[in-house]
């Protein structure tokens, strides 16, 4: 992707202008299992990136579960026994994880003495409020990073099904924790209606920050898994879907295409990059289609844009219900591939005119649009060069990393 020179031309001015030590320190509050290679630890890695060309120095506080990323000042709690889980979705060991995690926050904004508190997910501002109360003669604004509505996830992924009564209580606790971060910031437009409409926040407190596509996360050749992916069946399409294998992101939806569409052509090979596995593994199996999918499990985030580069078309079927953004449909498009995906308000202001949009929020429409991408190739191909524009223009790190620096400035300087 083409970066935004000027946007960069503009952060190089402020740091030569600015003295050494005047650079601010903030700190990042993320209440999972950082790194993981799915959509949450992607923005948080891109956005903590993407303000490297201003003068913030950042560290994170997280889990001490999952993998370091280079360039990121990563502090980590005790390991919680019995604590192992790193795909997205309720885990009661959590409770533990997020009482561990408040005083790792404490100490470091005790030592560090941030100018700001970045917070992810519900937990995370619950944390950094805490934390700016128990110093509270420091004044330290808190930004809540707002990925969708938390009670709206857990009801997708049927956290509560046999006991709602919770889900009441956690949507009594969100509209509490909204009450209490200085800024929110959204990853989607879905998310910023809930914030305004659902949780009675004022507009002027929310700002919107799509996710970002990394300029470099397509720079490496494609050569390995094109070989293992295509080896004698060079005359088969590849539809692609990349992210969470759980049913609250829409891959059951993506399986149900996938068995009617082996039922009546075999020039199709799904592959489905993500994980936990069990529940896609099991479904090929029962339904004999080891030889339509490939299920290569938990991918590298460093390796993503080989898998892209094999894909013919990709699937996005998140329904939308938790008004959660979707990382991977910018990747898909900075790709340049094809997208069929739900016809949800999120994907319209995304994809634009470059989308193709299943018109029923199941399987049966996500087949649909599969074989009309199919059946004419060459128009598919230019939908998805206007996608790739659209990333290009739109989604840039640069771009991104300038509303941060931005909202941190004003911030800190104590305008809203």
């Amino acid at each position: 992707m083409q970066s935004a020179g000027p946007l960069q031309l503009r952060a190089k001015i402020i740091m030569r202008t600015r003295k050494a030590d005047a650079t601010e320190t903030v700190v990042h509050v993320a209440p999972t299992p950082f790194f993981a290679d799915r959509g949450c630890h992607i923005r948080i890695c891109n956005e903590i990136n993407a303000v490297k060309l201003y003068p913030y120095r950042v560290v994170l506080c997280t889990y001490s579960l999952g993998r370091d990323v280079e360039g990121i000042d990563a502090r980590r709690i005790w390991p919680v026994p019995g604590y192992h889980k790193l795909d997205a979705g309720f885990s009661p060991f959590r409770f533990i994880a997020d009482f561990f995690l408040f005083f790792l926050v404490l100490k470091t904004v005790w030592r560090e003495r941030p100018a700001l508190l970045h917070c992810h997910l519900h937990e995370g501002a619950l944390i950094g409020w805490t934390v700016k109360w128990c110093l509270f003669w420091r004044r330290i604004p808190v930004v809540m990073d707002m990925q969708g509505s938390l009670s709206a996830e857990l009801d997708a992924n049927k956290t509560f099904a046999r006991l709602p009564f919770l889900l009441r209580i956690f949507k009594g606790v969100e509209r509490l924790v909204c009450r209490m971060p200085d800024h929110f910031i959204c990853s989607s437009r879905q998310s910023q209606i809930c914030l305004e409409k659902d949780f009675k926040v004022a507009p002027e407190r929310v700002g919107l920050v799509q996710d970002i596509v990394p300029d470099a996360v397509f720079a490496k050749a494609a050569a390995r898994i094109k070989g293992e992916c295509k080896a004698g069946s060079s005359d088969r399409k590849v539809v692609l879907y990349t992210g969470s294998l759980q049913s609250g992101k829409g891959v059951q939806h993506v399986l149900d295409a996938m068995q009617l569409l082996s039922d009546r052509r075999d020039d199709l090979l799904f592959t489905l990059v993500g994980y936990p596995l069990e529940g896609c593994e099991s479904f090929v199996r029962e339904h004999d289609l080891q030889d339509r999918s490939l299920l290569p499990g938990q991918v590298d985030y460093r390796e993503l844009g080989d898998w892209l580069s094999i894909g013919d078309l990709a699937i996005e079927p998140k329904e939308g219900g938790s008004g959660e953004a979707s990382g991977k449909l910018l990747h898909y498009m900075a790709a340049g591939l094809p997208v069929v995906c739900f016809d949800t308000e999120n994907n319209r202001i995304m994809l634009g005119p470059a989308g193709y949009y299943a018109p029923t929020l199941d399987g049966q429409g996500l087949a649909e649009k599969i074989e009309e991408v199919l059946a004419d190739m060459e128009q598919a191909r230019q939908r998805g060069a206007e996608g790739a524009e659209r990333a290009r223009i739109h989604y840039s790190s640069a771009a991104v990393g300038d509303i941060l620096q931005r909202l941190y400035s004003g911030l800190i300087a104590g305008e809203e």
